[in-house]
Formats: structure tokens, C-alpha cells, sequence
């Protein structure tokens, strides 16, 4: 399966920063918010972490960020894994001294680059890094995270660019919008790691089938054309016989 966990963490640390800081640094959590999503985001994917800019309005339960860039690991050509235009999300003002809830966020312009070289992929590549105890957010223990409530997630406007050697040039293929409710809502909140798991979970599954599938279908079109190449080659043979 690829990564269950690359980006939507930010959505997460803008939480758990939030949760702390709008007590007692109300002026400085845009750019809080911006260093933890990097600094967690590097230390969980392994690779370069951006964010393009931070809007936090505490005191309106409301945040935004935009141009989220999770960067690709070495060796892949494509400029980067996953990109996120627009990360809007509303927050219940009340809860953030004990379990903070989040009413809803979305997640607008989702883009990830699926690059396929050989046997390798960079997105598999990421999944692997992650599921390493030192380089993932894991390997803070599941009661020093804390807890967190998502009440409505969706995703709107993903795609795919698939880049494969089995392709003659890059294709798009569209995502279907995805919505989870309720994340941690009957457990009295979900660790980062759930909640987190939680949100990326359907997006890879539904990118990972259709990138599968697509890359099935040229695995098949490039085996008919060798076959007709063969076949071709062996007819050419047989009349210059003659």
C-alpha cells in the first residue's frame, strides 16, 4: 500500500500548536504553526517539508494554510511527492484546553506525483521511510501525543500525475472527492497517529488503485506490442527468404 501517512499530519500539529498557543502567543502562532508542520513533516517523511503560507485566526476557530509541499526522496525526477493548495479547517474554541475538536477541515487542490522507475516508486519510498521508528511521527509515544476530535474531513479536486516508464508521457488521473467523519468522536479523540491514519488512509487507497490500475493496462498494451513487434520481425524474416 503506499504511505498511509505523508502530509494531512499538518492538519494535526496546526491543532496541537494552536492548542498551545493561543493562551499565551496569540501574535506568533502563524509562524509556529508553519515551523512545527515543516519540523514534523521533515522528521516524518525524510524529505523536504513547505509550507507557502499560515493563516490562523484563534479567536474565530479558524485556520488556513496553503501550498503544503512534501519534497521527493533521492533519486526521482518529479519536482515533488504531494502538493496541497489550500488546507482550510474550523476548530471548536472551547475544547482546546482539554481534547481539541475539529468541526471540519478541507482540503481543496490535492496533487501527487507518482513516479515509477523499475521496481521502485517514490511514494513507496516515502512509505518506507515512515514506517521507520526513528524517522516517523510514531516515535513519539501514543500518551505523550495527546488526543484530537475530527468531526468532518473532505477532500476536493485530487489528482494523480503517474509518471512511468510504461507510458510514453506523464497522465492525470482525477481522484474522487473523499469525506471521513467522526474521527475519534466515539473514543473521546484519536492519538495523532489515528487520527492522522485516519484521514490518509482513503486518499493513498483510492490513488494507489487507480495509479495500479493504470499501470496495469500499459503493462498490458506494451506486452501486445512486443508481441506484434516479434511477430512483425518473424514475417519480415520469412519473406526475405524468398
Amino acid at each position: 500500500m503506499m504511505a498511509k501517512r505523508i502530509a494531512l499530519i499538518a492538519v494535526v500539529v496546526v491543532l496541537a500548536v494552536v492548542g498551545g498557543a493561543v493562551w499565551f502567543a496569540s501574535t506568533q502562532i502563524d509562524r509556529l504553526v508553519a515551523s512545527a508542520v515543516e519540523d514534523w513533516g521533515r522528521a516524518t517523511t525524510g524529505t523536504q517539508v513547505d509550507v507557502g503560507s499560515v493563516n490562523i485566526e484563534a479567536t474565530q476557530g479558524h485556520g488556513r494554510l496553503a501550498r503544503l509541499t512534501i519534497g521527493n526522496p533521492p533519486g526521482y525526477e518529479t519536482p515533488y511527492a504531494l502538493r496541497i493548495d489550500d488546507i482550510d479547517l474550523t476548530f471548536d474554541l472551547g475544547s482546546l484546553a482539554s481534547v481539541p475538536v475539529v468541526r471540519e477541515v478541507v482540503l481543496d487542490g490535492v496533487h501527487l506525483n507518482a513516479e515509477q522507475r523499475g521496481d521502485a516508486m517514490n511514494l513507496t519510498d516515502l512509505q518506507r521511510t515512515m514506517s521507520k521508528g526513528d524517522a516517523s511521527a510514531s516515535s513519539v509515544p501514543a500518551e505523550e501525543q495527546g488526543k484530537i476530535i475530527i468531526d468532518r474531513f473532505r477532500l476536493t479536486h485530487g489528482r494523480v500525475t503517474l509518471t512511468s516508464e510504461l507510458l510514453h508521457e506523464p497522465e492525470d488521473i482525477e481522484l474522487a472527492d473523499v469525506v471521513v467523519e467522526r474521527v475519534g468522536r466515539t473514543s473521546g479523540g484519536a492519538t495523532y497517529d489515528e487520527a492522522t491514519e485516519a484521514l490518509l488512509t482513503p486518499i493513498l487507497r483510492a490513488a494507489r488503485a487507480a495509479v495500479e490500475d493504470r499501470l496495469k493496462s500499459a503493462a498490458g498494451d506494451a506486452a501486445r506490442d512486443e508481441v506484434q513487434k516479434k511477430a512483425s520481425e518473424r514475417l519480415k524474416d520469412l519473406l526475405d527468404r524468398d
